[in-house]
């Protein structure tokens, strides 16, 4: 397995509708700006990074496998 974050993570803005669940529920792997637009913090750990995505009541947010190029989330 090479090295390197084994998630990547991908926010569509245009789907978020703001409700801040993802750093609620995940406050090591997401951050929400003034405008409640949410941010992946980067080196988070993978089963935040997931428990995040999963929070999410409109699937805004997508979770890579880096390693395999698989989508874990949605």
């Amino acid at each position: 397995m090479s090295g390197g974050p084994r998630y990547a993570v991908a926010i569509d803005r245009r789907t978020c509708v703001g409700t801040t669940n993802c750093a609620e529920s995940a406050p090591g792997a997401y951050r929400v700006d003034e405008q409640c637009r949410p941010h992946a913090v980067a080196g988070a750990p993978d089963d935040e990074v997931v428990a995040g995505a999963e929070a999410c009541p409109v699937c805004a947010i997508i979770v890579t496998d880096t390693h395999t190029g698989r989508q874990v989330y949605p």
